[in-house]
C-alpha cells in the first residue's frame, strides 16, 4: 500500500515539474511570437501546475490514516479533487474561446511563425512523452489522480499537435497560395477548434466524479456481474431474497449484500455466514479495486431494504 502511494507521489511530482516548465516556456514564447494558441498552451500548463499541486496535497492527505475522523476512509477526496480540477480547466477553455472569437472579429492575429513552429515541435514531442509515461503508470497504480494528470497531458499534447499543424499550414499558404489574407485568422481559429474538443473531457470527467460522490453504481458490467453472482448464492443456500448494492468511490469498490432468510428453513450459524462472506470476497478479488464488503443476514425484510 505504502509503496503504491510513494510511486503515485513520484508520478505527481513529474507532472508538477513538467507543468512548471511548460507554463513558463509557453507564456514566454507565446508573448514573444504574439501567438494566442501558444499563450493558451502556456495558460493551460500554468493551470495544470496549480491543479497538480492540489493533487499532490490531496494524495498526501489521503495517505495519512485517520480512522477517528474518517471511519469510512478518505476515498471521496479523489473525485472531489477531480471535479475541482476539471472545473478550472473548463473555465480556461471557455475564456480562451471568447478571446479567440474577439480576435477574429477584430482582424485576426499576426505571429512569428519561425519561433512558433520551433516551440510547437519541442512541445509536441515532450508532451506526448509525458502523456505516454503517465498513462502507462496510471494502469499500474490504478489511481484516479494519476489518470486525471494523464488526461491533462493528453489534452496538452493535442494542443501542441494542433499548433504545429496550424502553423505549418499557415506557412504553406503564405508561400504556395494567394490566400495569405486568411493567415491571421488561423491562430484564433485553432484555439476555438481545440477548445470545442476540450469541453467534452471536463464534462465527462465531472460527470464520472459526481457519480462517485453520490454513491451511484459504477458504469459498466461490474454491478450486474456482482448481482448475478449473489443471486446464484441465494439460490444455492435457499435464501428467500437478496439485495445487492454496488458503488465505486476513488479506488474502493463498495459492496453491500443483504440476504433475507426463510424462518426455520435454513441453519445459518456464524461459521456458515463467514463462509458465504468469504465466497463473495473471493469473487470480488477479480476486480482491480480495494474492496469494502458488508454482508448481512435477516429474517425481517425491512432490514434489507
Amino acid at each position: 500500500m505504502y509503496e503504491k502511494l510513494s510511486h503515485e507521489r513520484h508520478l505527481l511530482k513529474i507532472s508538477v515539474y513538467g507543468a512548471v516548465f511548460f507554463s513558463i516556456l509557453g507564456l514566454v514564447i507565446g508573448f514573444l511570437s504574439h501567438a494566442q494558441m501558444i499563450i493558451f498552451d502556456g495558460l493551460y500548463s500554468l493551470m495544470s501546475l496549480s491543479l497538480s499541486l492540489i493533487s499532490l496535497m490531496a494524495q498526501r492527505f489521503m495517505s495519512k490514516v485517520d480512522l477517528h475522523n474518517y471511519p469510512f476512509g478518505k476515498d471521496k477526496i479523489e473525485p472531489l479533487v477531480v471535479i475541482i480540477k476539471y472545473i478550472f480547466i473548463f473555465i480556461i477553455v471557455i475564456g480562451s474561446s471568447v478571446n479567440a472569437v474577439y480576435s477574429i472579429t477584430t482582424g485576426g492575429q499576426s505571429i512569428n511563425f519561425n519561433l512558433a513552429i520551433l516551440y510547437s515541435v519541442f512541445a509536441t514531442a515532450l508532451c506526448i512523452g509525458i502523456t505516454y509515461y503517465l498513462k502507462r503508470a496510471a494502469k499500474e497504480v490504478r489511481s484516479g489522480l494519476i489518470h486525471a494528470e494523464a488526461n491533462q497531458w493528453f489534452m496538452d499534447s493535442l494542443v501542441s499537435v494542433g499548433v504545429l499543424i496550424g502553423y505549418i499550414l499557415s506557412i504553406a499558404i503564405v508561400h504556395f497560395t494567394s490566400y495569405d489574407f486568411i493567415v491571421p485568422y488561423i491562430d484564433p481559429i485553432m484555439v476555438i477548434v481545440v477548445a470545442l474538443y476540450f469541453i467534452r473531457v471536463p464534462v465527462r470527467a465531472i460527470n464520472s466524479a459526481l457519480r462517485e460522490i453520490l454513491d451511484m453504481p459504477p458504469k459498466g458490467k461490474i454491478p450486474d456481474q456482482i448481482k448475478l453472482y449473489v443471486k446464484k448464492l441465494k439460490q444455492a443456500y435457499l435464501f428467500k431474497e437478496s439485495f445487492t448494492r454496488v458503488s465505486k468511490v476513488g479506488q474502493t469498490l463498495w459492496v453491500e449484500v443483504d440476504f433475507v432468510v426463510i424462518p426455520n428453513e435454513t441453519s445459518l450459524d456464524l461459521a456458515l455466514q463467514d463462509k458465504i462472506r468469504e465466497q463473495i470476497n473471493h469473487y470480488l478479488n477479480q476486480y482491480p479495486y480495494d474492496i469494502w464488503l458488508t454482508v448481512s443476514f435477516t429474517e425481517d425484510r425491512k432490514w434489507a431494504l
